[in-house]
Formats: C-alpha cells, structure tokens, sequence
C-alpha cells in the first residue's frame, strides 16, 4: 500500500526536500515523507478537481463528525465540536496563540532543542522565547526538564504563555499523562496558557496512546492537531485547535482574523484521511517501525553515537558530539546524505535524519554516513 517508488519524481516538481541540495544527494531534511498518499485522499482530490470550479465552500458536511470520532477512537477524548477552530496549519496556529494569550511583552517558554518554528513564534506579540532544556529519562526519552520548566514560569517577565511539542520533534519523546499533568498544573499555578503543537499524535511508533493537553488542562490547555504529517499531505493545510476554555478560545478566534481561508482541496484530503484512512496508516507505522529500527542498529554499532528512545515520528535524532567535528553536517551533504544540521533546532552536534522513505534509499543514506563517520 505505500507506493515510494515515484520519489524521485519530487524534484520536477520544486520539493523542498529534493531540491536543498545538489542531485547526487540523498535528501533526509524535511519533514514529509516520499511515498504517494493513500487511495481514499487520491480519490478524494480527484473528484473534487474533477469538478472544475473552485470558489468559496464550506467543509464537507460530514468534517467535524469524522475529526470527533477520530479523537474519540484514538486518544479516548469526547470533544465538543464547538472547541474545534480549524486553521491553514499548524505553524500560523501557533502564532495566533501567541497572539492571543500572551500578556506580555516578556518570556515564552518553549522547549530547547525544538523545531525551528517555536523560537520565532513569541516575536509575533514583542515577546522573546525562554529556552528550558530537554532532559533523558531512566527509559533514555528526552522530555521536557519539568523543574527547569516551573523554575521558568516564575520569571518576572513572564508573558503567560508557554509552548510544548507532543511528540516532541526532535527527539520523538510521546508525553505519558502524568507528565502533562505537571506541566499542565505549574501552567495552572502561573495563570498560563499551554499551547500544544500535537501535529505528530497519529505516528507514535510505541505502544502508548497519546495524551492531548487539551484534554489533560481544559481549562489552560490548548491542542493543535493535523493530519498533514500521518497522511503526507503538508502540502495542503489544515489544523484543528482545540480550546476547551470558551473565553481563550474567543481570544483565538480573534487573533485569527485576516487569515486565510481553508482551501477546498485541505479540507477534501484531511476528510478522507481522518475517515479511510486508517489501514494505510497501519501500514506507514509499520514500515516506520522497521526504518526507526535500522537506524537503531546503525547508531548501536557505533561508540561515538547515540540517539534517545524515539517513540514517535519519523525523525531520528542522532547524537553526534562525541565525534568532536564541528564540520560534520557539511562533510557528510560533501558525501552525498543529506539530513538536518542540529544546530537549526537549537543543539550543535546533532543531525536529524528523516527516514519517511524506502528502505533501499535509507539503508545508501547509511552507507554514506558510515564512510564520513568510520573513517580513520
């Protein structure tokens, strides 16, 4: 059922993943996989295209009956369709939180290292984000120092915000809910709202549920959900926030206007994902699964590596210091592999190897990567 053997055809057509470096690289940046969607979505987009007329519409009418069951069946949450406001993705969400909730100007907690969007998202209110470092767990899960985290929430500028990514990219860590809960009871202590960016909680690889803080916090706590990255469709976004809160989801509501609407083909494609989509991604986690376990193998056999239990995503995060070479990224895109420099994230030394992609085109990724580290 995953088809990845068009993957090269990606760069005709402009991929940003395909196209950052030159053609004899192998691409594993970029947070989007390389094979081709499942059939209900194909089908989905077809019909609509089919059509012909692309003007204003509404959802289908069946959308938020199908996102409910979803979060029902998935992460055991009763969710009032009310709480649901859909915005054209995720990264614009979280940028309207900000500007909603923040009583600032002063500090936004965030999670350090994290993807590249939280840093900058606190600048959209005159706010500036404040690091809190990840730590390993006796199960070696990099999750969020929650001390350092309270220590945090009682700085004296604090604006009354705070972002959390759950899973976390990178470092695939799946937050247990007793973990929230004391995040979500320091942010209840600190009059704080919780943004959560939960875009990966359909590709935990582990056998553990996730946990919304939406659900965990109604009252603190705001969820953003997509199925843009489980079903390969970044390409055309759509979120979904939760607020449970009904005067923080006002204050979002507003900090929303102007923005743009959702296309017709976003919301046609998350439909029939959330819907029929189920058996593909029973499939996807699978070959997930056995890619993840791969790199595992790779980084065991090497002393100068590590990498933190990754329960979720497809996002290896590989621990290169011990190596000591500040040029690594740069010697191994000279190699021909292309993953993600850690430093982007936030931590130096890092790479991040994305491995949403055939297991022919992993395992020479790997290859590569061992000429650059094994040599004398």
């Amino acid at each position: 059922m995953l088809d990845f053997s068009r993957a090269d055809e990606r760069r005709q057509w402009n991929s940003k993943k395909w196209t950052r470096f030159a053609h004899d690289v192998l691409p594993l940046p970029v947070a989007d996989m390389d094979c081709a969607v499942a059939e209900p979505i194909q089908a989905a987009l077809e019909a609509r295209v089919a059509h012909g007329i692309f003007g204003y519409d509404h959802p289908p009418g069946d959308a938020m009956a199908v996102l409910i069951a979803h979060f029902a069946r998935e992460y055991d949450w009763t969710v009032d369709p009310a709480w649901i406001v859909p915005v054209a993705g995720v990264v614009p969400a979280q940028f309207a939180a900000n500007r909603a909730f923040s009583r600032g100007p002063g500090s936004v907690v965030a999670p350090n290292p994290v993807y590249h969007s939280f840093p900058r998202v606190p600048g959209i209110s005159g706010d500036h984000a404040l690091g809190v470092p990840m730590v390993t767990d006796e199960a070696g899960r990099d999750v969020l120092d929650a001390d350092a985290f309270e220590e945090a929430l009682r700085a004296p500028d604090h604006a009354g915000v705070a972002l959390l990514c759950n899973p976390h990219n990178p470092g695939g860590a799946a937050y247990r809910e007793a973990e929230l809960q004391r995040i979500a009871d320091a942010c209840a202590a600190h009059d704080t709202v919780m943004v959560s960016d939960e875009i990966w909680a359909d590709l935990v690889l582990d056998p553990v549920a996730h946990v919304p803080m939406a659900k965990v916090s109604p009252q603190w706590g705001v969820s953003i959900l997509a199925g843009t990255k489980t079903w390969n469709i970044a390409g055309l976004p759509l979120a979904f926030v939760v607020i449970p809160n009904p005067e923080l989801r006002a204050r979002f509501i507003k900090a929303t206007l102007g923005y743009p609407e959702i296309t017709n083909l976003a919301w046609h494609a998350s439909v029939a994902a959330y819907r029929d989509g189920g058996p593909w991604r029973a499939h996807l986690l699978q070959h997930l699964r056995d890619q993840r376990a791969r790199i595992q193998a790779f980084v065991d056999a090497r002393p100068g590596l590590s990498m933190p239990r990754l329960e979720a995503t497809y996002l290896a995060w590989i621990d290169c210091r011990a190596l000591n070479r500040a040029s690594l990224h740069g010697d191994c895109v000279a190699a021909g592999v292309g993953p993600d420099d850690g430093a982007a994230y936030g931590l130096p030394g890092y790479l991040r190897f994305n491995f949403a992609c055939s297991s022919d085109l992993l395992d020479e990724a790997l290859v590569r990567f061992a000429g650059v580290i094994d040599e004398a």
